[in-house]
């Protein structure tokens, strides 16, 4: 009855319902456990990473029970592992982690990621015994090419674009993918697979008009049905990744719509396969890949949809040629709308764009089109044919490896051009948005009204240029006290500019907190200028990211007794900073360790906002003993929560109202203690933990006082809850 009389209410009870029994099968999980640890059998499906210490893989659980409908993976870490290969099947005895991450604006959110890769928890590994051998050909054929590939400039690209496997890409080729906006022609998906079956169902085709002659549909129904299939062994080489099989299936059913005789639209088919990939994985919409492919589908429709060429001419079918200006035209059309809807799309998911994105995708799209990717393919195959009679033939790469030369230059070159990535805030993107929408409003409206009513939706974009131009001085002013897991990061906001306490810590060479959390979050909120940067002191969770910072913001002035960072000391001084009070209270003489930790106080008439960093009890009872004044609204916990710090006399003085605890979740040292937890609940303290909360943000106004987390506030959604090991929890 409901589904008859409100179609789209019965679609959304059936959609809600449908998500939430995926969820409960795919979240839950009850592993085997042996001692304090737990057992899991799986295969490896991928190799994330690997250095001379620590090998980082993805591993897909065996169903151990008939129910289990649903593939589960996790992502595990091995210290000192030994060689194994994709296909191998392993049983390991594992100390499980949470996928539950850090979680602030503008930053990575890595547990919505492994929601949308069926990663349902993470652990290290303590011992592992192998079952069986790899039997898998595609493991066989990693393991036999890749060694090759190593030798080629573009190797890393070609093992990509053939088999799916980006263990070869470093850091630097990533960065330059992401400068350029050219990570999606490495990542097989829709693109790939669209265009291996242009080919051979061109290819396919016209072997069979020539060779058998045919009135009928047989010969088309032979070259989509051989097309399809060539589709579904590419995808295995890609070793069937969630991206590979959500254009699979997108691409088999556009195929399948278009071979039977039903008239169906374009848009239709699209809707369909829509449909049809949310009906069987709903989590497929938390991928960025998944709203480009779509985006970019949508894009090509409603560009031949309301183009003035005539479209019915370009038809591979026809027996003419459509004149090279209309396919120049046409080209270029649908090109600078992808290049313009999906750098907007981009900047949504990635906080910035490339300027040099549209023209660098303007040329190497129909350069992977027409000749990197065919010729990768006919090289594999000619390769894999000369392995089959034993002869080694790795040499054929050559050919793909100087088509792809060009686009090795091209990254050298575009890296060294200025501004070649554009950090966007989040009001920018809404308000980028909305000037989209209404410049297409103007030009679909044929009456002088409703052009001039379509022009409100530009006014966003100008009051945001106005304001950069012309700063507006506010009286509100914003404490955010970042997730950076077990560390501690402040960043005190005003008038779009700010100063950092702290910079969370930093490990090995490829990972910072500074790098992934603190500069994107600081872009998200469209601050391009950092004034001060304070270090407490130099323990790395701490001080591990200054250098990222610095690099960052070159203008900004250090406050540290870090000597090698030092512009400014944290002896005892006040300095005003668009209106607010920055006093330095401590340390009066130099020293080593958590007591030596600048302490800082931020103030107005009305609030203020202490900042201890890791200072212990002897430092607490020196700073009262000598009448420091600590009163404050807001105390940042010194010591993460530790039982070396907070005192009951400290406490009594400073008098705080909101406590924030940065400690991360779960940690391992279990900060923060429940006895410090209890006397700040004596002292009548609200207080909240940003390892269970995400980004902790107070913003002040006047008197008032408002409290925003990432996970109850800023973005309450269920795939951002705490996730314990195998079950969906709720926050403690």
């Amino acid at each position: 009855m409901l589904l008859r009389r409100l179609p789209i209410i019965a679609g959304v009870l059936l959609a809600v319902a449908w998500v939430s029994i995926y969820a409960q099968l795919l979240l839950t999980w009850e592993p085997p456990i042996s001692e304090q640890n737990l057992v899991a059998r799986g295969e490896i499906i991928s190799l994330v990473s690997q250095n001379s210490d620590w090998l980082s893989m993805d591993i897909r659980l065996l169903r151990s029970n008939s129910h289990e409908l649903l593939f589960k993976n996790l992502r595990l870490s091995w210290k000192k592992a030994p060689k194994v290969q994709l296909g191998e099947l392993w049983e390991f005895e594992i100390k499980a982690k949470p996928i539950t991450s850090v979680l602030n604006q503008g930053g990575y959110n890595q547990q919505k990621a492994f929601l949308s890769r069926h990663i349902v928890g993470k652990g290290s590994v303590q011992d592992g015994k192998r079952l069986s051998v790899s039997h898998s050909i595609r493991a066989q054929i990693i393991t036999a090419l890749k060694p090759h590939l190593k030798s080629f400039d573009s190797g890393d690209l070609i093992l990509a674009l053939l088999l799916g496997d980006k263990s070869l890409i470093d850091s630097e080729r990533w960065q330059a993918m992401r400068i350029t906006g050219s990570g999606h022609l490495i990542a097989i998906s829709g693109l790939h697979l669209s265009v291996v079956a242009a080919w051979v169902f061109m290819g396919t085709f016209s072997l069979l008009c020539y060779c058998s002659p045919q009135l009928g549909r047989r010969n088309m129904l032979l070259a989509a049905m051989f097309s399809a299939i060539t589709c579904i062994m590419y995808a295995y080489l890609a070793g069937f990744a969630l991206p590979t099989q959500r254009a699979l299936v997108m691409l088999l059913l556009l195929l399948i719509l278009s071979m039977i005789k039903r008239f169906s639209s374009p848009w239709e088919r699209l809707l369909s396969a829509l449909f049809l990939l949310l009906l069987l994985d709903p989590f497929c919409c938390f991928s960025a890949g998944f709203w480009l492919s779509f985006l970019a589908l949508s894009i090509i429709l409603l560009t031949i949809s309301h183009t003035k060429i005539p479209i019915s001419n370009i038809n591979v079918q026809q027996p003419h040629w459509v004149g090279i200006k209309q396919k120049i035209m046409l080209f270029w059309s649908i090109q600078w709308r992808l290049s313009l809807g999906l750098g907007l799309l981009q900047a949504v998911f990635f906080g910035g764009m490339s300027p040099y994105g549209l023209g660098f995708n303007f040329l190497l799209v129909p350069w992977f089109s027409i000749l990197v990717i065919p010729m990768s393919l006919i090289c594999f195959v000619i390769w894999c044919g000369a392995m089959a009679i034993g002869v080694e033939l790795s040499a054929i790469f050559t050919i793909v490896d100087l088509s792809l030369a060009p686009v090795l230059y091209a990254f050298t070159i575009v890296e060294q051009l200025p501004a070649a990535w554009l950090p966007i805030s989040n009001k920018m993107i809404l308000a980028l948005a909305f000037c989209l929408m209404g410049l297409w409003f103007i030009t679909q409206s044929t009456k002088i009204q409703w052009k001039l009513i379509s022009s409100v939706f530009i006014l966003p974009l100008l009051f945001i240029l106005w304001e950069q131009l012309v700063p507006i001085n506010h009286q509100e002013w914003r404490v955010h006290l970042l997730d950076v897991g077990q560390g501690l990061s402040v960043v005190i906001e005003k008038n779009g500019r700010a100063w950092v306490y702290d910079t969370g810590a930093a490990y090995g060479d490829n990972f910072s907190y500074a790098e992934r959390v603190i500069v994107p979050f600081l872009y998200a909120r469209g601050i391009s200028h950092v004034d001060y940067l304070v270090l407490s002191h130099g323990d790395n969770d701490h001080a591990g990211g200054a250098n990222v910072l610095i690099e960052a913001f070159p203008s900004v002035k250090v406050v540290t007794d870090i000597v090698e960072f030092s512009d400014i000391n944290c002896r005892p001084k006040t300095f005003s900073w668009y209106g607010l009070d920055i006093e330095i209270l401590a340390p009066k003489l130099a020293k080593k360790g958590n007591d030596g930790s600048c302490v800082v106080r931020v103030s107005d008439s009305y609030h203020q906002v202490l900042l201890p960093g890791d200072i212990e009890k002897r430092a607490e009872s020196a700073m009262i003993n000598e009448g420091v004044k600590l009163q404050s609204e807001v105390l940042i916990a010194p010591h993460h929560g530790s039982r070396t710090s907070s005192t009951q006399a400290f406490i009594t003085s400073v008098s705080p109202e909101l406590i924030l605890f940065p400690s991360g979740f779960n940690n391992r040292y279990g900060f923060p203690k429940q006895d410090v937890v209890n006397r700040y609940k004596l002292s009548g303290s609200k207080m909240l933990t940003s390892g269970t909360e995400g980004q902790v943000s107070v913003v002040f106004k006047h008197k008032q006082r408002q409290i925003k987390s990432y996970r109850t506030d800023l973005a309450p959604f269920w795939y951002n809850r705490l996730f314990r090991f195998g079950e969906l929890a709720d926050p403690e």
